[in-house]
């Protein structure tokens, strides 16, 4: 069983929930993209539209945190992840690779979710837009995650 926590941040004696962890990740949530009707929209092809997104609070404000997949084709990957479970645990690493004498930095962002067989299944997401990786700090900030930090070799290193 996942360990969940709801990590709160006190002020003049209220609390409120900064954002919804599991096993120290924070916790994505796949929604459906409704019309004003209120039906799920679909696409040409009959796939049904969601958003991905991390919820929590900062300063008293409601915030919401938007991820996509990291490529146009990632979309198929991510349905799967989330064809298991409807929130996924987020894993941030920090990959380093020396090339050429240099060390290059990328993060990447990753969501999980184990089904009933205990298949771990994942695919690589990023913040939609600048804001979103703003906004993804402060809570980071907030709760004091760490970022992992993983050597790459460069023969094995990702594009």
């Amino acid at each position: 069983m996942a360990k969940e926590q709801r990590v709160v941040n006190g002020t003049d004696g209220a609390t409120e929930q900064v954002a919804e962890l599991r096993n120290g990740n924070f916790v994505i949530r796949r929604e459906a993209i409704l019309d004003k009707r209120g039906n799920q929209y679909v696409t040409g092809d009959g796939r049904l539209y969601f958003r991905y997104r991390l919820y929590g609070n900062l300063r008293g404000r409601k915030v919401a945190v938007d991820f996509s997949p990291r490529d146009k084709g990632g979309y198929l990957p991510l349905d799967l992840v989330f064809d298991v479970n409807p929130e996924a645990e987020l894993d941030i690493t920090d990959e380093v690779t020396e090339f050429n004498g240099r060390k290059q930095h990328r993060t990447v962002y990753t969501v999980n979710t184990v089904d009933e067989n205990g298949v771990v299944w994942h695919c690589e997401v990023k913040p939609t837009g600048k804001s979103d990786v703003d906004l993804l700090t402060m809570l980071m900030n907030m709760v004091n995650k760490q970022i992992k930090t993983v050597e790459v070799e460069p023969e094995t290193a990702a594009v």
